[in-house]
């Protein structure tokens, strides 16, 4: 599988199951609302617990772009960042709110001091970006990271069809 590294980043793919990725912070692709009703955001409040939803939403309404850290309950990341790239559960989402959210993540790691992530393809699905180019934007801002300490991020792919995508992404921006 595709990996790229610079000094300040590293990006590989990965298919492990969700529960046991260790890192600092696995990203919850959400809404303003924080309803936690749909893929990917449905498969982490299962795997972490229902708290962590109503956390996210004792915090709504979430502007597009912002972020919000929870626990990730009995996950291997210690974290949950919450990121919203519509306004309302199975809402309409462009390029722009994927790479809106991107940029918040990485806002999130250097205010935080997290290293490493997991991030699932986000904004792809029924009125969202087709997954190609979701997977274009989400590469792009990390691709373009600059900061003080490097990040180590995992794209999560949930099947064959994602790290083909994810794949894309990273052979398509060298």
């Amino acid at each position: 599988m595709a990996v790229e590294s610079t000094e300040h980043i590293t990006i590989r793919i990965c298919t492990d199951p969700w529960e046991e990725v260790d890192v600092d912070a696995f990203v919850c692709p959400t809404n303003s609302t924080g309803v936690m009703s749909r893929h990917p955001a449905a498969k982490l409040k299962e795997l972490a617990g229902p708290h962590v939803e109503e956390r996210a939403m004792r915090h709504a309404p979430l502007a597009v772009g912002a972020a919000l850290v929870t626990d990730a309950g009995p996950m291997k990341a210690r974290n949950l960042i919450h990121v919203p790239n519509t306004l309302e559960p199975g809402g309409r989402v462009q390029v722009e709110d994927v790479l809106r959210a991107t940029a918040a993540v990485l806002v999130t790691c250097r205010v935080k001091g997290f290293n490493s992530l997991a991030v699932p393809l986000m904004g792809a699905f029924d009125g969202g970006v087709p997954a190609e180019e979701a997977a274009r934007a989400i590469h792009s801002e990390f691709r373009s990271y600059r900061g003080d300490r490097a990040i180590s991020v995992l794209l999560m792919a949930k099947d064959g069809d994602e790290v083909e995508v994810f794949e894309l992404a990273i052979e398509g921006s060298g």
